[in-house]
């Protein structure tokens, strides 16, 4: 560790895709590239029609107590091939100085509805439209991590930074029900079931006969499953990160309008890095995440929980495709 510190100094700077090979970037090393929603279709009456990789669900103020919008979408998700390197400098203990060591990669996501619904067309969400942009670092911490070798540094246009932690894991077939379940549903602040009548009733109400918006990873696993087919999942690397997570830094900041109406408290995310034989496609890159919102419904004062979930599939682009997806190029253009 000494002689990379001192090959590449304490500092934060570029690490070029040519010296890649000399950093450690861990799991990270996998995501490197730019991926994007993997093609799906559905047989509705005989007629076969596209279906979206990714949904959005997500609770709102509005109407007589909440307005609740569930949005297919598709997406572009790019990672650098320009790694970043930083070194954090600890306390000199008998003679010795510990210092830390970390590499990243920086990230952009762009987020595109794909829904052509009146109630989509009404919400200003019609087919096309922007519904999500980030950008940001995944950080591999190698030494001295407390536990957390993953951390996630993300920007959002609404006003909202975000620092999750985690860790990754390996596993070998690992077959196709490993998707925890999870639930849009509303919830007191304490996480115990609404006790007001009629909260849920709208959100369990289905908006698409192809998606399950009460539990959107059983739609992961559907997706999964058709693109395996009679093949196997072989290897998986898992990245889970959250930014609640105890005796540890890591948090959600919010602009002052944001925290006073609408406030984002908690995000749990997991990346699920497959690579698949004898299926439809080889790699594939899901993700499941939960945002947390806080409001109180339409005249009352006391806030409630209503999860906001966003989960996708996708495939990585090749790489003479990806080269040439740039602003004013095809595709969905980078940020």
């Amino acid at each position: 560790m000494n002689a990379q510190l001192n090959r590449f100094g304490m500092g934060a700077r570029f690490v070029p895709a040519a010296l890649l090979t000399e950093v450690d970037l861990g799991p990270l090393k996998q995501l490197i590239g730019e991926w994007e929603s993997v093609p799906l279709t559905t047989n509705q009456d005989g007629v076969v029609q596209s279906l979206a990789a990714g949904w959005n669900v997500i609770s709102v103020p509005g109407g007589d107590n909440f307005v609740f919008e569930v949005i297919p979408y598709k997406e572009n998700l790019k990672f650098s091939a320009v790694a970043v390197q930083a070194g954090n400098r600890g306390p000199v203990l008998n003679g010795t100085q510990f210092d830390q060591e970390i590499f990243g990669l920086f990230y952009e996501q762009q987020i595109v509805s794909v829904c052509n619904t009146e109630f989509c067309n009404n919400r200003g969400f019609s087919d096309g439209t922007v519904i999500h942009a980030e950008t940001g670092l995944f950080l591999y911490i190698t030494n001295y991590n407390g536990g957390f070798s993953i951390a996630r540094l993300g920007t959002v246009p609404h006003g909202n930074a975000l620092l999750a932690l985690g860790a990754s894991s390996a596993s070998e077939n690992p077959g196709t029900a490993f998707f925890p379940k999870i639930s849009a549903k509303a919830v007191n602040l304490d996480g115990s079931p609404l006790s007001m009548f009629g909260y849920n009733d709208q959100i369990i109400k289905p908006q698409f006969k192809d998606f399950n918006q009460v539990d959107p990873n059983t739609f992961l696993q559907s997706t999964l499953e058709t693109i395996v087919g009679s093949g196997s999942v072989t290897t998986m690397t898992t990245l889970d990160m959250s930014t609640q997570n105890p005796d540890a830094t890591g948090g959600i900041l919010n602009i002052p309008f944001i925290q006073s109406n609408v406030t984002a408290t908690t995000m749990d995310a997991i990346f699920w890095l497959e690579n698949i034989t004898g299926g439809s496609e080889t790699e594939l890159l899901q993700y499941s995440q939960t945002i947390n919102l806080a409001f109180p419904p339409v005249n009352t004062v006391t806030p409630i929980i209503w999860p906001h979930i966003t989960i996708s599939t996708l495939r990585r682009m090749p790489a003479a495709v990806a080269a040439t997806n740039e602003p004013g190029g095809e595709g969905v253009p980078q940020l």
